[in-house]
């Protein structure tokens, strides 16, 4: 799992074992998602945020550095 919200809302609550990137605003996303692409690859990525489109533009980021099988 990848939680895609920003490192404020990630130290409010998180699952445990969730991957994310501290990231202090969304707009980091693309840059950091590239930059960590090893992570990902040949792993199905099951993205969550805080609702809104922040999830599905996520996806689309991920989706942009080949990794396929992302929810």
């Amino acid at each position: 799992m990848l939680d895609t919200r920003n490192a404020f809302e990630v130290n409010v609550g998180t699952f445990d074992r969730v991957l994310d990137y501290r990231i202090a605003k969304f707009s980091e996303f693309p840059g950091v998602i590239e930059k960590h692409r090893a992570d990902l690859e040949g792993k199905t990525v099951a993205s969550f945020c805080t609702g809104g489109i922040r999830c599905e533009k996520a996806a689309i980021h991920i989706k942009e550095v080949d990794i396929d099988h992302v929810y």
